[in-house]
């Protein structure tokens, strides 16, 4: 066995591709990075209610242990995908597992809400290193002919990584307390560390002549987290002066990062001409975004609906949560494999479509719902993001040249998690339309039986009104899909 892997990953590289069964092997290996952070996502998720109530963390505070997470990793991604593009993918993927798995650790001793949160920040800057080079690094050994069906299987490992969540992080928290979800994170990233320091080649001539653009990241960064901390401190803080300054701060430097990428042209972080005078990539890119802000929040509230409002324990409500995620591990491949041969738009428009309306029957769950009911409306979620995703993805990463795989995918990546950090705070902000942050704290921290009662009425209704806000953003990604274009 050991001299027929040893003759097979002897594969040359020929014009940026990998030949013999070497391209297997760094699939493999982005795979497993793939399958990792979506794991710790949701095995977060579905121990929510069991870390505030342990660590008295109320509503307002609770929403930020997810997005700190996702807020970090987000700003960071377009900036690490450039950097990438010029010093190197192989680096940078690995340095991603050595601070993701530290942090993972960190977060296991937390013992207060605040040190939680800070160290789930520190998660999110190591998975910003694995996902700006992940997907360019998939793409770099793949011949065109093939890039949707190994794109599909590089999903297809972040579903795996999403139904294992659930299950898992409800096991281990039943079992062992929240603190072991993150005990996981190790042995599997020390395993990718040795694979990708063993295995993995640098296809990346490093650019000693270009000068990283600083001004350009530090514009963006800065811009994007003013947002996003805007977006998710309104419901809870109110919408005064201080929110709406970080509004106005956040949307001047967006602009001045415009202006300055403008400017410096290829040089620059994101060149502008992507977005104007390639409609594929903007299209597919902003599809993307209208995607995750639809339906990424679906496992949050969810999970918290089960628990809490229908009084299921967290095992149960992982096992429930598992469908979503594991249609979308199936379906995934196979829409990738589809996607080389009759494209991306009608598979991911039909996707967004398909969202939108199991969206809008999760509108109909109450407290008397049951747990097939549930079931059944995230399946039909499921379905749809299995068929968008792949393709979506293999339309982006075939629209740009080699030299830009990596912008490309920090881009990609960036509207994803851009995606979802709206996500959580809008469903979070029309929630709390309905009921305050201390009736819902009530709910989740489960301190006094009568108001956890009053607020569980409230938090459904308040979660119905969120699904459909939801389900009217996934109408407007139906729209932008289709309009990408008949091109591969």
């Amino acid at each position: 066995m050991e001299r027929f892997l040893a003759s097979h990953l002897k594969g040359h590289l020929m014009n940026g591709k990998g030949g013999g069964s070497y391209k297997w092997t760094v699939l493999l290996i982005t795979s497993i990075g793939a399958f990792m952070t979506p794991l710790d996502s949701t095995i977060v998720s579905v121990s929510l209610p069991a870390i505030a109530s342990s660590l008295s963390i109320d509503y307002a505070t609770v929403i930020w242990v997810p997005t700190a997470y996702l807020a970090s990793l987000t700003v960071l991604l377009l900036s690490l995908g450039r950097l990438s593009d010029m010093r190197g993918r192989k680096p940078l993927f690995v340095s991603g597992f050595v601070t993701f798995i530290t942090a993972s650790l960190l977060c296991s001793i937390s013992y207060s809400g605040l040190q939680l949160i800070v160290f789930r920040a520190v998660q999110g800057v190591g998975a910003a290193f694995i996902g700006a080079t992940s997907t360019a690094i998939v793409t770099d050994v793949f011949p065109s002919r093939e890039r949707g069906k190994a794109l599909g299987i590089n999903a297809m490992s972040v579903y795996v990584g999403l139904s294992v969540g659930p299950s898992l992080g409800g096991f281990l928290t039943h079992t062992l307390g929240w603190r072991s979800i993150f005990y996981i994170n190790v042995p599997i990233g020390v395993s990718v560390i040795a694979l990708a320091l063993l295995k993995l080649r640098e296809t990346v001539t490093p650019i000693q002549k270009q000068r990283f653009d600083l001004l350009g990241a530090s514009t963006f960064s800065f811009g994007l987290v003013s947002l996003l901390v805007a977006l998710t401190l309104g419901e809870g803080y109110g919408w005064g002066l201080s929110i709406i300054g970080l509004f106005i701060v956040g949307g001047v430097l967006l602009v001045i990062f415009t202006l300055v990428e403008k400017k410096r042209g290829t040089g620059a972080m994101l060149d502008i001409s992507l977005f104007s005078r390639n409609r594929l990539f903007a299209a597919a890119n902003v599809s993307a975004l209208l995607n995750y802000t639809s339906y990424f929040g679906v496992s949050f509230f969810t999970s918290f609906y089960l628990q809490r409002a229908l009084d299921y324990s967290p095992l149960q409500a992982g096992i429930i949560l598992l469908t979503m995620p594991v249609i979308m591990a199936v379906l995934a491949p196979i829409s990738g494999w589809l996607s080389d041969r009759i494209g991306s738009r009608i598979l991911s428009s039909l996707g967004m479509v398909l969202i939108c309306i199991g969206l809008l029957l999760m509108s109909t769950l109450g407290l008397t719902s049951s747990s097939t009911d549930v079931v059944i409306r995230l399946f039909i979620i499921g379905f749809g993001m299995g068929l968008f995703s792949s393709p979506n993805t293999s339309a982006v990463m075939g629209s740009v040249e080699r030299n830009r795989l990596g912008v490309a995918s920090g881009t990609l990546a960036t509207m994803r998690f851009v995606g979802q950090s709206m996500s959580l705070a809008i469903m979070g902000a029309v929630v709390a339309t309905v009921a305050s942050s201390e009736v819902l704290s009530a709910l989740f921290i489960g301190l006094v039986p009568s108001e956890v009662e009053v607020a569980a009425e409230a938090f459904v209704e308040g979660m119905r009104r969120a699904f459909i806000a939801s389900a009217f953003i996934a109408t407007l990604g139906v729209f932008t899909s289709l309009v990408r274009g008949k091109g591969k």
